[in-house]
C-alpha cells in the first residue's frame, strides 16, 4: 500500500491543489487533525494515526477528476 502522505506531498509539489484545498477535503471527510497538524502530518513532523492516514486517502479520491486540465 502506498502512502498516502508521499502521494499528497506530490499533489501539493505540482501545485495541483494546495495545502488549504487539501485539508478542506480531508477535514469533510471526516479528518480531525487542524491545518497546522495536518501539515505536520504530511511531512511527518507528527506521526499521523492509521485512520487519519486512510482519511487522507479518501481525501485524494478522484482528485484528478476534479482538477483542471
Amino acid at each position: 500500500m502506498n502512502d498516502p502522505r508521499q502521494t499528497a506531498r506530490v499533489l501539493l509539489e505540482r501545485d495541483i491543489i494546495s495545502l488549504e484545498g487539501l485539508w478542506l477535503r480531508y477535514w469533510g471527510n471526516g479528518g480531525s487533525a487542524d491545518e497546522f497538524d495536518f501539515d505536520a502530518h504530511l511531512y511527518g513532523i507528527q506521526e499521523a494515526p492509521p485512520f487519519e492516514l486512510s482519511v487522507l486517502a479518501w481525501a485524494m479520491e478522484g482528485l484528478d477528476a476534479d482538477s483542471p486540465r
